[in-house]
């Protein structure tokens, strides 16, 4: 792509930025005259009937558009993504949340390089802070746009009615959790007479993190810094001090026996229906409205995650890199989409589109006096998150849109967690990484529930070697990488390239 032909769209671009500017009250395009932009994103709520929609209403009818969100879980979403580029059928915006893969797809050239446009997206580059493109580099390129730095939303919810039913305090510490998902299990928390209630559940990887955190480590196979050297957390000697706590919360059959499978929603429906007394879950997805619909005598508070034996506590591993807003190439081929993609990523990042996206419709739904916006009618999370491409002023956000949840959310943003480099991290050329993990969690499980001793811990860790050279390959390659990282130096380049 030349200067020239970015400029010729650059003209396009602030020709349309003036219709849209100065013809505010023009009649709004057919729909068949519309530019339709489908974009693909990870979402446990799908978006309402386009009729129930204001945001897309107002952006269609604003831009001369017709803007499709489709929401997936976060294991459909992956295969989506996969199965998209390998046939090319992919949304026209999407979000890749793995930086091995952001950078496979960049080097096999199926991403569009935004270097040429740069320019046309200030507007965008304003509101996620131009600093931050460095995450979407990969060999010169900017195959990308990673969105505003958001909070953290998961924690822990606990019924406290069932903790003051059983006399028992919140857990602070990891003995008494342990306490309490037995007691939950055992001493029939709601008072039917059966023993058919659960004291921990959620989605697999993300509930046993804060347990691993309690002892200073995290879900096995993340990368972390500790005494001043990258670590996979699978050789900390705190990970099979972890795994055997983790073996006796099982033990207590206090767990959730469809844990394995909560993939989706699944944790929530138990949660409403009375079966659970704890569980990991997001605040956004958790309203008192609908349990107390269900349940009058419910009563969720969130809590910190348990502090260790050595007096760690982490609820979480944070990745220092971000999902990545991409383009597939092909889409740079239709300069008249692409033009309209640009100016939708430049609208609701100005100040006037991103409150729409935020807050909904001014005048209805919020207004504003001398900065400062009252909202007036809120709109369903996933109403507003979902059209967030390039997102938002975070706390600034929760403070204005939800006040009454500003206990919950603080709480889930301030948790400590730990930083992890696994996006950063390209596995050596031939080192079968997916083949790997699958191994690392039919084995993890094993050792969870009692089916493989915790002494042969160091035999699974040479079984990991023998078959994928993990150490000697996978964990050597990215300690060089992280090195070379933090010498400033170009990574080592791979057959791709």
């Amino acid at each position: 792509m030349t200067r020239r032909m970015s400029s010729s769209i650059a003209l396009l671009l602030a020709a349309s930025f003036m219709t849209v500017s100065c013809s505010k009250e023009a009649e709004p395009k057919p729909m068949q005259e519309r530019v339709k932009i489908t974009v693909h994103m990870i979402g446990g709520t799908p978006l309402p009937d386009p009729k129930e929609d204001p945001i897309k209403q107002e952006l269609d009818k604003k831009l001369g558009i017709d803007l499709a969100i489709r929401t997936f879980f976060p294991e459909d979403y992956a295969n989506q993504v996969k199965m998209g580029m390998a046939t090319d059928s992919n949304a026209d915006l999407l979000y890749i949340g793995s930086r091995q893969e952001f950078v496979h797809y960049s080097k096999q050239q199926l991403l569009l390089d935004l270097s040429p446009y740069l320019d046309l997206l200030e507007p965008t580059l304003q509101l996620i802070g131009k600093e931050r493109l460095q995450l979407a580099e990969v060999g010169g390129g900017v195959y990308g746009l990673p969105r505003t730095v958001t909070a953290y939303q998961y924690s822990y919810w606990i019924r406290q009615d069932w903790l003051e039913k059983l006399k028992l305090n919140v857990p602070r510490t990891t003995d008494e959790f342990l306490t309490v998902v037995k007691a939950m299990a055992e001493r029939d928390p709601d008072g039917n007479g059966r023993r058919d209630t659960y004291g921990f559940s959620g989605r697999p990887n993300q509930a046993l993190g804060p347990l691993f955190g309690a002892f200073g480590t995290t879900y096995p196979g993340s990368f972390y810094m500790k005494d001043n050297e990258l670590i996979n957390s699978l050789y900390d000697p705190a990970t099979p001090k972890a795994l055997s706590y983790i073996r006796s919360i099982f033990e207590t059959k206090g767990v959730d026996p469809g844990i394995v499978s909560n993939t989706n929603l699944q944790h929530k429906e138990k949660a409403l229906q009375g079966q659970l007394g704890l569980f990991y879950f997001n605040w956004p997805n958790w309203y008192q409205e609908e349990y107390l619909s269900v349940n009058a005598d419910a009563r969720w508070i969130p809590i910190d995650p348990p502090q260790g034996p050595n007096g760690d506590r982490y609820a979480y591993g944070k990745n220092v890199s971000e999902s990545i807003l991409v383009i597939p190439r092909s889409v740079g081929n239709d300069k008249v989409k692409l033009n309209k993609i640009i100016q939708l990523l430049n609208y609701v990042s100005s100040p006037e589109g991103n409150k729409l996206v935020m807050y909904g419709l001014a005048g209805k739904h919020y207004t504003e006096t001398n900065g400062t916006v009252a909202v007036h009618e809120i709109l369903k999370e996933t109403l507003g998150y979902a059209y967030q491409l390039t997102g938002r002023d975070e706390m600034g956000y929760l403070r204005t849109k939800f006040p009454e949840r500003e206990a919950d959310f603080t709480m889930a943003a301030r948790q400590p967690f730990i930083p992890i480099y696994d996006g950063l991290i390209q596995p050596p050329d031939g080192f079968r990484l997916d083949d790997a993990k699958r191994y690392i969690e039919q084995e993890l499980w094993r050792f969870v529930y009692g089916q493989r001793p915790l002494d042969s811990y160091d035999g699974f860790l040479q079984e990991l070697e023998e078959q994928f050279q993990y150490e000697s390959g996978y964990v050597a390659s990215a300690r060089q990488q992280i090195a070379l990282r933090h010498e400033g130096k170009p990574e080592p380049k791979t057959s791709e390239e």
